[in-house]
């Protein structure tokens, strides 16, 4: 019988695969919060401002945490340092669409209600179209930090850096 090759993955292939798991945990966590605080807006306005307030705190230290997480932690491997530095990198995928968000008028919601969109019609057509600049920001900062976390990560599997 003959074997099945081994596959075996390489630096390249576990890098993006890191990153993409990386990248993936945080923007969920972005849609998560973002989804609630434009949820809040109307009836909680402290919600957004409040959560703004703990992202701005802890945008530094989940940046620096996520690219030192792999010494930190060093039992950790695989999907499951990707999922925490994911996490620790939140703050900064998030800072940028609530920002957009708190510049948006109150009203415009209400408005497309008042026109007869439904929800997924205003997420569709007035959302994205509305939130978009700062949502390609931030993921063009998440895509570029998960890869810096994600190299972090291979570099130790590498015995580089400790």
């Amino acid at each position: 019988m003959p074997h099945s090759p081994v596959l075996v993955a390489g630096p390249f292939d576990t890098l993006i695969l890191d990153a993409a798991v990386c990248a993936l945990t945080a923007f969920l966590l972005m849609v998560l919060i973002v989804g609630t605080c434009m949820m809040a807006r109307y009836r909680m306005a402290w919600v957004s401002a409040g959560m703004r307030g703990v992202l701005l705190a802890l945008l530094l230290p989940g940046v620096a945490g996520a690219a030192y997480l792999p010494l930190f932690m060093p039992h950790a491997e695989g999907v499951v340092l990707s999922m925490l530095q994911g996490l620790l990198l939140c703050p900064l995928v998030t800072l940028f669409p609530l920002w957009a968000l708190e510049r948006l008028p109150a009203n415009v919601s209400r408005t497309a209600w008042g026109l007869g969109a439904g929800p997924w019609m205003q997420v569709r057509m007035l959302w994205l179209p509305l939130l978009g600049p700062a949502l390609m920001l931030s993921a063009c900062a998440g895509v570029v930090t998960s890869l810096m976390a994600a190299m972090a990560d291979l570099g130790r599997g590498m015995g580089v850096g400790g």
